[in-house]
């Protein structure tokens, strides 16, 4: 028995040394992981991205408004010749300038895409700066460099205000009131005016910015369509006849709307509209898709018809850009219709309190 608990005790040590090796690590871990930091370093490396991705947008765009520029100069060259006489003269001329206008219009539509692109770069760059950010607060900044984060996020992502229910006051006259209470609900109502007027001009700019990618992208699909057809002719050079097929195509496939991407409201930094969301790459904002439409069925809920409003959510859900800038054109139909309403309202109030006051 004696030399049965003697054989067992070598194993007993051997199997408390191994589990000792095996908790020491685990322990000695456990204990440096919450002195763990972030580096600044991350910070200051996004801000080098934003600054590399903006200066190539501002290029980008600066081609372009060169580009188009020089489109629609081509378009006008192509409707002079049209207005000439008949003659094989004219018609050489008028088959070179549409050739002409259908590669500008190509490289439109490539040069569209390598924005589009570059600004989806800015915007991920800035993203992924104000995730550092609250990465390196969250790990304990203080000081000046904590104000420094907050200022810089703040600059990268403001907060986007809450939207505000516009509220149409009573635009009836009353014929007990006097002169004082009239005037009062005509500037009531003026102020309104005002806020409307905000929302019109906020719907028409969406309108024409999605409209203006529908556009730039039915002129990819159409350019692509262009080249699998005429796969098998030569691209350029040479001479043209006027019964080629070039000239059939050249003359579907320019559009002075192609040509109008540089006046877009991209022209001074990350401008356009994202396909998939609402103004996702407008300014120096970061929304949410759809945030825009969302916003403005919040404010003019009480406004226009509910029909409209609801339209309007559902473009934004579906990220066609065709389908969300026709329910923007209706919204801001709507919206100049019930304004131009309210306008005769209060001309009407204050004729009645210039009237009341005459007496």
């Amino acid at each position: 028995m004696a030399q049965g608990v003697l054989l067992r005790r070598p194993v007993l040590r051997l199997w408390l040394t191994c589990l000792l090796a095996m908790a020491v690590p685990a322990v000695g871990w456990a204990q440096s992981a919450p002195t763990a930091r972030v580096s600044p370093a991350a910070v200051d490396k996004g801000q080098g991205n934003i600054t590399r991705a903006e200066q190539k947008v501002a290029a980008l765009v600066g081609q372009r408004g060169q580009l188009t520029a020089r489109y629609q100069q081509q378009l006008s060259a192509i409707d002079r010749l049209k207005k000439q006489k008949a003659s094989w003269r004219r018609d050489r001329e008028l088959n070179t300038a549409q050739a002409d206008a259908n590669d500008t219009a190509k490289r439109l539509t490539v040069l569209d895409t390598q924005l589009h692109a570059a600004q989806i770069v800015l915007r991920d760059a800035r993203v992924a700066v104000v995730r550092a950010i609250d990465a390196e607060v969250k790990a304990g900044a203080t000081g000046a460099r904590a104000q420094q984060l907050a200022s810089l996020r703040a600059k990268l992502a403001p907060p986007l205000p809450a939207p505000k229910k516009i509220v149409i006051p009573d635009a009836e006259i009353d014929p007990l009131a006097d002169s004082q209470e009239l005037e009062q609900q005509a500037a009531a109502i003026a102020a309104v005016e005002k806020q409307l007027e905000a929302q019109r001009k906020g719907l028409d700019s969406q309108h024409k910015d999605l409209a203006l990618v529908a556009e730039l992208r039915g002129a990819h699909d159409r350019a692509g369509e262009l080249a699998t057809r005429d796969d098998d002719q030569p691209q350029r050079g040479g001479s043209r006849t006027s019964g080629s097929r070039t000239t059939a195509a050249e003359a579907d496939s320019p559009s002075p709307q192609s040509g109008g991407a540089g006046n877009g409201s991209s022209g001074g930094g990350v401008g356009g509209t994202d396909d998939a969301g609402g103004g996702a790459l407008s300014g120096d904002k970061l929304p949410s898709p759809g945030s825009f439409e969302n916003n403005v069925a919040v404010a003019l809920g009480e406004v226009i018809d509910r029909s409209t409003i609801d339209g309007l959510v559902r473009a934004s859900r579906s990220g066609n850009p065709k389908q969300r800038a026709e329910a923007a054109k209706q919204a801001r139909d709507a919206v100049a219709k019930r304004l131009e309403q309210l306008k005769k309202k209060r001309q009407m109030i204050e004729a009645r309190a210039k009237q009341l006051r005459g007496q």
